[in-house]
């Protein structure tokens, strides 16, 4: 009797403990290093800062808070920063934000790569005419801490499956939501500090940029994301002109 005990005793623990951890990427998983080649580390003096996604040879996606200039790299292609196989750094050539909107909303990274024919497959965009919908699946990845005081170094690329819900419920939550967010539950997963800018992905597609979030811990409290529909035209123009504008 008493053995049934402990055992029902540790399992309730990690029961419990899943949910307060569960708000950041510690619960994920290593993602296939196959899949979601279009993850972008931005980084500052060969450390990660924040994360972002590639969507053309000429640019890169991140959040808008992300602290990087023309003497940060991206690195692309590997989803262990630690090991150089694969590994492409390309230097930024220039940041832009949008005139319109909140300027920590989105950012575009120009690189300027000698070799664009080596760069990853780029990540398709929501198309603005679709909505995200209330309990779609999808997936959030990044290098983010493993634990809330950003101690334990992060080089593999961890992913995990969230869940999206609706902006009434969110608002609920967190009090003056914007309209040009998506949110995701946070008992179930999401991303943690340095996640930031990475995309949240819903049946292929990039639909929401990773704001910053650095109370990882928190049980239950939602995930937060930019809508990029919201951007895409802007997105495009840039694309199409393969500059900043």
């Amino acid at each position: 009797m008493r053995g049934l005990y402990k055992t029902l005793l540790l399992f309730l623990l990690a029961c419990q403990d899943q949910n307060v951890l569960g708000s950041k990427i510690i619960n994920g998983k290593i993602a296939d290093d196959k899949l979601m080649k279009y993850m972008v580390s931005v980084q500052k003096d060969d450390d990660h800062i924040c994360g972002g996604f590639l969507v053309s040879k000429q640019f890169v996606v991140t959040h808008g808070g992300c602290k990087c200039d023309e003497d940060g790299m991206v690195v692309l292609g590997t989803h262990d920063l630690s090991k150089p196989r694969n590994k492409i750094k390309e230097h930024i050539e220039s940041t832009c934000k949008p005139t319109t909107g909140i300027g920590n909303d989105i950012m575009l990274i120009k690189i300027n790569s000698r070799n664009p024919g080596d760069l990853p497959k780029e990540i398709q965009l929501q198309d603005p005419e679709t909505d995200v919908t209330e309990n779609e699946k999808c997936q959030v990845a990044g290098w983010g801490p493993v634990e809330n005081d950003g101690s334990v170094r992060v080089d593999q690329l961890r992913v995990v499956d969230v869940t999206v819900i609706s902006q009434k419920a969110c608002k609920d939550q967190i009090p003056g939501l914007r309209a040009n967010a998506i949110c995701t539950g946070g008992k179930q997963g999401g991303f943690c500090k340095s996640d930031a800018g990475g995309p949240l992905v819903c049946k292929g597609k990039a639909v929401g940029i990773a704001t910053v979030n650095d109370n990882c811990s928190f049980p239950g409290l939602p995930n937060v994301y930019i809508d990029i529909s919201k951007y895409r035209s802007w997105i495009n123009r840039c694309i199409e002109a393969k500059k900043c504008l």
